[in-house]
């Protein structure tokens, strides 16, 4: 699944307000790190990841590695070491942002 056009814009617009909750560090890309991602993305729809400098992960690395663990993420947008992905959310009283896509 891809997002273009304006529903890209807006989820890119969304992330600029929000703060990495994942910091990707020296461990690099594990089963837990991948579990806490997909458990945050699940509940908050849209979610930027940081990548600290020590980490030898590359974005694409880790976009590659999420979309393998679940094909309903998507990647929105990768700024140097950030990388901002969303997902819709299944439950949903956890859903704002799929609702604001939905009127696009």
């Amino acid at each position: 699944m891809i997002i273009k056009g304006k529903k890209n814009s807006y989820l890119r617009g969304q992330a600029q307000t929000i703060k990495p909750l994942i910091q990707v560090g020296r461990e690099g890309i594990s089963d837990n790190l991948l579990q806490q991602i997909e458990t945050l993305v699940n509940t908050n729809e849209l979610l930027k990841i940081s990548l600290l400098q020590n980490t030898m992960v590359e974005p694409k690395e880790l976009i590659t590695a999420l979309m393998e663990l679940d094909d309903q993420i998507v990647p929105v947008q990768t700024i140097g070491s950030k990388v901002i992905i969303y997902k819709k959310a299944p439950k949903i009283k956890n859903r704002k942002y799929s609702l604001e896509l939905e009127k696009i």
